[in-house]
């Protein structure tokens, strides 16, 4: 546990565009992990698809709790009302990535694992957008002066 609290120090001194960029490599290695592992299992169709939707629900509490010790450490929002804020943000990624995948697999013919990919960094700017901007901001009311 002490090389992890010490990784946890070390990310927390660099700038913050590193420190996104250290949580997007760990998300993405564990969000990997994670879709091949729902696919594998999942007996829905279609099977692409629904392990995307699946696999990015499990992936909205890692991330969020990935960016909050990571990413925007000293934010000051409450942990409920970051995660509130994220599960609502997500939807609308979720939703719009959804119908991505589904265009790139069942009408475009692609690889369940290429989809994967262009849907991950698909969304991957509007979701470090709406971290940055919604899900850890506070408001400027409750801002230290």
């Amino acid at each position: 546990m002490q090389i992890l609290s010490q990784f946890i120090d070390w990310v927390h001194e660099r700038p913050e565009f590193v420190r996104v960029c250290i949580t997007a490599t760990i998300g993405t290695a564990l969000a990997w992990a994670t879709y091949e592992i729902v696919f594998f299992l999942n007996p829905l169709d279609p099977k692409a698809t629904t392990s995307w939707g699946i696999a990015f629900g499990i992936g909205i509490l890692r991330q969020h709790h990935l960016h909050r010790t990571l990413s925007f450490p000293k934010n000051g929002v409450p942990y409920g009302l970051s995660l509130w804020r994220d599960v609502l943000a997500s939807i609308g990624i979720l939703v719009a990535s959804v119908i991505l995948n589904f265009a790139l697999t069942e009408l475009g013919g692609f690889h369940h694992r290429i989809a994967w990919a262009v849907c991950l960094t698909s969304v991957a700017v509007f979701d470090y957008l709406m971290m940055k901007f919604f899900v850890f901001r506070r408001a400027s009311s409750e801002r230290a002066p």
